[in-house]
C-alpha cells in the first residue's frame, strides 16, 4: 500500500483539478511531491547489501 501512496495521492489531484478544484488539486499535488521526496531520500540514502 505504502508504494502506490504517490500514485493515489496524484490521481485524486487529476480528478480535483478536472472537477474544478485548483486549490484542493494544488495542494494534493503538493503532498504528492512531499512523499515522492520522501521516498527519494530513504532509497539515495540506504545501504545495498552487495557482496562482491
Amino acid at each position: 500500500m505504502i508504494m502506490m501512496l504517490p500514485f493515489l495521492t496524484a490521481f485524486i489531484g487529476i480528478v480535483l483539478a478536472m472537477k474544478g478544484k485548483r486549490a484542493s488539486a494544488i495542494g494534493v499535488w503538493v503532498i504528492t511531491i512531499v512523499i515522492m521526496l520522501g521516498w527519494m531520500s530513504y532509497h539515495m540514502t540506504g545501504t545495498l547489501n552487495i557482496s562482491l
